[in-house]
């Protein structure tokens, strides 16, 4: 960037005669040219070269360097004009002196005498330039350029004030905020921020003045580099605050910021028409201080020197005052803060860390053996369901109900605390060992939950489990006593007890749990599942009518797993969603690997959780994998627990008859052991029903087994829908079931679940039956056989 130069035109080119006149009808300072010449003569061409170039200037000779020195403190050139060789003088020894007094003004030597050599070295010792008396159409330019450089250099060097004044303004912000954080009394708080916008943001006077609660009069804090500046800074400003006309009146009545051009200001703003300039003003800055959105007192800065304040400086001092506002709100409501720290808003009980305080207390004080404290922890089961359902204000003021219950049952309330959400823990002083600290809970428990909430017309039942530890039996301070008591708690949850003692050994088995999710999430990554398929026989005509697919986990340390030790913890975690769509996809690879090998169609079933079923794209996953390849004697079924129709299965019963609607068969596994209402078996799209092995193994001696059975069936035949008979494992249970007219059987007796490798064999060789052994053939000399015998395996 060029700055302007005075006496310049502004273009800089400055050769025009009107540029000149120009220049003088606009009143532009003239350049001070000090020249060091003995020729008059000489000096005389050079200001004339120097017009002729269109520079307006003032110009002094000197010939000594008594003059020269006078000169360069009084007359204070733009620019040095010097001749190399002076009788009593010399451009060497002028140009030592004006980089001891003056060394930004800019020094060129006019000369006819000066060499290479020597304007090298002259050039190496300050000067700027060097022109040759006989050449002087190099002047103008050089001077131009001179005195460009001196201009930009001292644009940069304003900037660079100006740089380094506002990082003195941000290190003070920071310091402020720094303090406004660790302070904990106003005093002292103020009187800090105001001693780093001296000390640190370099201002003259800093001062922070707020309203006392009631009255006009203000309290004031303040530091700044002069102490009668300051003291009659405050005194102005003590005074100002009586006048609503003032710029404290004004910064207080309206929550509005002013920059003041001095303190003459302060009492009588200037108008908006008053455009009479100050004398070399140092800024005021005055910034309202706000308290719960209203002014209550001003941050008020004196600069240190005069100039216009930056707009960036101005921002960050409005935020200085911004936080200032912010800490005072923070110490005013500081009580109420250090309340919430250690209670909780809601219901006003202990927090867990004030909780373990008082139970550590407690611990102290205790004495003799014959009363010990127990910690127990009570949790509102589905609290998320009640938000969800009445809203969440109801919820909490469900919770502040459930909090004058428990206050109203323990007489000391100290020992009461709310740990998160509806979890809830107290102290009881107890007698006895485990079994009557347990029955004891439970009958606060039940004196305090018994019967409804009646919240917003609301009547809101609510039921808990709860976890217990004794000291010093389940641990030996309060944080091991919370801990083991949550941990029994986690237990009870886990084995759908009310309540439960904490157990070192039941604390490992969960341990173990954790461990075995983590490895199940491992064998998903890892994929070390496998589909084994047990075939569903045809009772009358011994053909394979369809396979249940059974998930088998091959860990790589304990071999095969058996569902029933992983398949629970798959459903708590909620992992079965993801293993349940890997099954899909391989049961889904095998049923078509299967009929590329040209064996028989055969219908996989396929079991599928309440989780995954209820899960939103359960339909276009299982549509995804099925719909290009399945036809009515090839392809997927489904098979879901008795319990996934009661209540509001409404969402779930749609989905359903979407799959029957595409093709799909829907089984209802395990039928009998639910609370199915048989009246809705009508209503609901199912195919198939299946006879839980707990009914067939009651056959065929055990009367009422063969009644229930019998039942099942005839109730199945009624509604047109198939039976399967599960886990028969006998020929005499197997005769029974053909006696009975159950459609299909699957059980030990017929196969065990084999790997798809080995069903495929099955397939091939027994053409989609199971062949009776050579005993039983004979025996049944060519006739249909009443009862099949399968083959293990």
């Amino acid at each position: 960037m060029t700055a302007h130069i005075p006496g310049i035109p502004a273009d800089g080119r400055g050769a025009e005669a009107s540029a000149l006149s120009s220049a003088a009808r606009e009143g532009r300072p003239a350049i001070r040219v000090l020249l060091v010449e003995d020729g008059p003569a000489e000096a005389e061409l050079t200001i004339r070269e120097l017009r002729r170039g269109g520079l307006t200037c003032e110009c002094q000779r000197v010939e000594t360097q008594e003059s020269f020195t006078g000169a360069l403190l009084e007359f204070r050139p733009d620019v040095i004009l010097c001749d190399y060789t002076l009788p009593r003088f010399s451009g060497p020894a002028a140009l030592k002196v004006a980089g001891e007094l003056a060394r930004d003004i800019p020094f060129i030597f006019v000369s006819g005498t000066i060499g290479e050599e020597r304007a090298v070295e002259a050039l190496r010792c300050g000067a700027v330039d060097y022109v040759l008396k006989g050449n002087l159409s190099r002047l103008v330019p050089a001077v131009l350029r001179a005195l460009q450089e001196v201009a930009a250099r001292a644009q940069r060097q304003r900037q660079e004030a100006q740089i380094a004044r506002l990082t003195r303004v941000l290190r003070m912000l920071s310091g402020a905020n720094a303090v406004m954080l660790r302070a904990r009394r106003r005093e002292e708080m103020l009187e800090e921020a105001c001693r780093l916008a001296v000390s640190v943001g370099g201002y003259a006077v800093a001062l922070i003045a707020l309203r006392l609660p009631g009255t006009k009069a203000i309290q004031t804090a303040a530091k700044g580099t002069d102490p009668g500046t300051t003291g009659r800074l405050r005194a102005l400003i003590e005074q100002a605050a009586d006048s609503d006309a003032s710029v404290i009146g004004q910064a207080l009545r309206s929550g509005k910021s002013h920059v003041c051009n001095g303190v003459e200001d302060f009492l009588v703003p200037p108008s908006p028409n008053d455009t009479t300039q100050k004398t070399a003003p140092q800024p005021i800055v005055v910034l309202p201080i706000f308290l719960d959105q209203t002014p209550v007192g001003v941050f008020v800065v004196e600069a240190s020197d005069a100039g216009t304040l930056a707009h960036e400086e101005l921002g960050m001092l409005r935020e200085v005052a911004a936080n200032l506002s912010f800490a005072l709100q923070y110490l005013q409501k500081d009580t109420r803060l250090k309340f919430l720290s250690h209670f909780d808003a809601n219901t006003g009980l202990a927090k867990r860390e004030l909780f373990s305080q008082r139970i550590g207390r407690k611990l102290t004080e205790a004495r003799g053996d014959l009363t010990r404290l127990a910690v127990a922890v009570i949790d509102i089961e589905h609290l998320g369901v009640i938000n969800d359902s009445f809203g969440r204000h109801t919820g909490d003021l469900l919770l502040q109900h459930v909090t004058d219950r428990l206050r109203r049952r323990f007489e000391h309330t100290q020992l009461l605390a709310q740990l998160t959400g509806g979890r809830f823990a107290v102290a009881l002083e107890i007698r006895g060992g485990p079994s009557e600290a347990l029955e004891s809970l439970r009958g606060h428990i039940g004196a305090v939950f018994t019967g409804y909430f009646e919240i917003d017309e609301h009547r809101i039942p609510v039921t808990v489990k709860s976890g217990l530890a004794i000291h010093p039996d389940n641990g030996r301070d309060a944080e091991a006593l919370l801990m083991n008591a949550e941990a029994a708690l986690r237990d009870a949850k886990a084995r759908g007890e009310r309540a439960l003692h904490y157990s070192a050994e039941a604390h490992s088995q969960a341990m173990s749990k954790l461990t075995l999710e983590h490895k199940l999430r491992v064998a998903i990554e890892q994929e070390q599942f496998e589909l084994h398929y047990q075939p569903k026989v045809n009772v009358k005509v011994r053909t394979i009518e369809g396979v249940e697919a059974l998930i088998r986990w091959r860990d790589p340390q304990a071999g095969l797993v058996s569902p029933a030790a992983f398949l629970p913890l798959l459903e708590e975690s909620g992992l079965i969603v993801e293993v349940g769509d890997w099954v899909l996809r391989q049961a889904s690879a095998d049923c078509q690997r299967w009929r590329r090998d040209g064996l028989p169609g055969i219908r996989v079933a396929v079991n599928i959780s309440p989780l995954q079923l209820n899960h939103p794209d359960f339909l276009p996953r299982f549509f995804e994998v099925t719909r290009s390849w399945t036809d009515p004697t090839c392809g997927l079924d489904v098979e879901i627990i008795e319990g996934m129709l009661l209540g509001d299965s409404g969402a779930a019963v749609r989905k359903l008859e979407r799959l029957r609607a595409a093709g799909v068969r829907i089984a209802v596994d395990d039928f009998g052991t639910g609370y199915s209402s048989l009246n809705r078996l009508s209503e609901l799209p199912i195919d198939t029903l299946k006879i839980d092995r707990c009914f067939v193994s009651r056959l065929p001696h055990d009367r009422s087994g063969r009644t229930l059975v019998s039942t099942i069936i005839s109730l199945a035949r009624a509604f047109d829908m198939t039976v399967v008979a599960e886990g028969v494992e006998t020929e005499e249970q197997l005769g029974a079931l053909w006696t009975m007219g159950c459609n299909e059987a699957q059980g030990y007796l017929l196969s065990h679940p084999v790997t798809s490798e080995e069903l495929a064999h099955l397939l091939e060789h027994g053409k989609g039956r199971l062949m009776l052994p050579a005993a039983r053939r004979a025996e049944s000399s060519g006739e249909e056989a009443p009862y099949l015998k399968g083959r293990e395996g």
